[in-house]
């Protein structure tokens, strides 16, 4: 007799294999340490995970900071988690850390760089110290760990912060100044020196760890979280950039200029057609008639990052050989990365995946940073047109617009984040016609927040036509959140 009930398991297990969407969740070092290898996999498995991101580096606890500054003192020192400007203080983690809802924590690479492969660079890697050589191997065990429970393993890795960056690789504003306030300092994306070091890690970390599977950069754009960050970059090494790409550098600055010089000149009634989006699209195409430099920049901008990730690709493929890795870049969503340069259909053509951030609890944060300049550079404007129009612009809500700067702030853990659904699900579909199918689209979806709201979050990404989704960050996963997980029902 064959095709007994041993045979009907095996086809019934290979079936659910095979429905299996991709399903990431993103686990920083840390935690790997704090709970061990095996507890975190166990746990991420029986909710149907396969595929984790980590970074090679690991950690230990140290004394609280309470400079303010944090990482941007001391690069190997970091607030878990993360200060977000200032904003996210109100931010603890659900998973604690060694007993503690928020940490410092002093960082040290997982593995010794191999100085070689940052030869004659500007930009050197942190040197290995005690905690790699007594802590490093649990990055090891956490791939082989993954790998035995069939999950995939990616390195989520900085595209622009690199170890001591100097203020002259600094991305700058149209009149050459650098922007009052930023929520992060990163690189400028056209800086060769900050590239070749980047590029150089991605093959010194895929020579040390051959067994992962691929790497997720973090921001090759310029992130928009405040007003300055959307003009840039008109630094020397975008202006050089430029010449090489065939844009006219000076006409992008003199139009990008007069409109930054324009958003301190205006008036209520200018802004009130915005607030309708079929009003807004003909007033942005009006100004892009008015202002073609402004159209060019972005373009510009785009060609950055594209060639950025090209960059990237070569650099993997090099250090892979037959063995191929995939790049994953990560992504502000629709309309934001016009503003970063996330060209999603161009950087299709390089990377294997781009997991696009839906961190919904950033989306009242930018409202507020851009509102908040523009009051101060217009003191008249009405603070209810200003907020509406900007969350109409960046289409972050659905219904039940705030009224008041104060309705647009980072959200404290129990607080739902201020962001539509279906504005959530637009984003997906943008993107995903912009792909075109050359490339998977994951969605990532924050766990920070509420239960009920991170659930809600979740399935809308989840139901969304794509080939899977992220999840970030694995601090914030409670029991019911995992179980919210599992209930989607990927699990094998």
């Amino acid at each position: 007799m064959t095709g007994g009930p041993r045979t009907l398991v095996l086809h019934d297990s290979a079936e659910r294999a095979r429905r299996r969407r991709f399903l990431g969740v993103t686990v920083t070092p840390p935690y790997i340490q704090s709970e061990g290898v095996d507890a975190v996999l166990d746990g991420l498995a029986a909710a149907g995970v396969n595929a984790v991101a980590t970074a090679p580096m690991v950690a230990e606890p140290v004394e609280p900071d309470h400079s303010g500054h944090g990482h941007d003192s001391d690069p190997n020192l970091r607030r878990e988690p993360p200060i977000d400007g200032g904003a996210g203080t109100v931010r603890h983690v659900t998973r604690k850390l060694w007993g503690q809802s928020e940490a410092w924590l002093r960082f040290e690479p997982s593995y010794p760089p191999d100085m070689a492969a940052y030869r004659g660079l500007k930009y050197q890697p942190p040197a290995a110290g005690n905690l790699t050589d007594t802590q490093g191997h649990v990055i090891r065990d956490f791939i082989d760990g993954a790998h035995r429970r069939g999950m995939e393993v990616y390195f989520q890795m900085d595209a622009v912060l690199v170890p001591g960056l100097r203020p002259e690789d600094l991305p700058l504003l149209p009149d050459g100044t650098y922007p009052r306030a930023r929520m992060v300092h990163t690189a400028a994306v056209a800086c060769d020196d900050v590239r070749a070091y980047v590029a150089a890690q991605a093959r010194d970390v895929i020579r040390a760890y051959p067994a992962i599977d691929g790497l997720r950069h973090d921001w090759p754009e310029h992130p928009p979280y405040r007003l300055g960050d959307a003009f840039l970059d008109f630094g020397p090494h975008a202006k050089a950039a430029a010449k090489r790409m065939g844009f006219d550098f000076e006409a992008m600055r003199r139009d990008a200029q007069t409109l930054y010089d324009g958003l301190g000149d205006l008036t209520n009634s200018e802004l009130t057609p915005l607030l309708d989006h079929r009003s807004a699209s003909f007033e942005l195409m009006r100004l892009f008639g008015a202002l073609p430099g402004v159209a060019q920049t972005l373009k510009f901008k785009a060609a950055l990052t594209v060639n950025y990730i090209r960059e990237l690709r070569a650099a993997l493929d090099e250090a892979a050989g037959d063995a191929r890795k995939k790049l994953s870049p990560n992504a502000f969503p629709p309309p934001l990365s016009l503003l970063s340069g996330m060209d999603f259909g161009a950087v299709a053509d390089y990377a294997d995946s781009i997991n696009m951030k839906l961190y919904t609890m950033h989306w009242p944060l930018i409202v507020y940073f851009y509102a908040q300049e523009l009051l101060e550079r217009n003191p008249s404007l009405n603070e209810r047109v200003l907020v509406r129009t900007l969350s109409n612009l960046f289409d972050f809500e659905d219904s039940d617009l705030g009224s008041k700067l104060s309705d647009y702030f980072y959200p404290r853990p129990h607080v739902r984040h201020r962001a539509g659904l279906r504005a959530q699900a637009r984003k997906i579909r943008q993107a995903s016609s912009a792909i075109a199918g050359r490339a998977d689209l994951f969605p990532i979806v924050h766990g920070y927040g509420p239960e009920f709201d991170f659930e809600k979050r979740l399935r809308v990404a989840w139901h969304a036509v794509t080939s899977g989704i992220w999840i970030n960050r694995y601090a914030y996963l409670s029991q019911q959140k995992l179980s919210a997980i599992a209930a989607l029902g990927n699990a094998g």
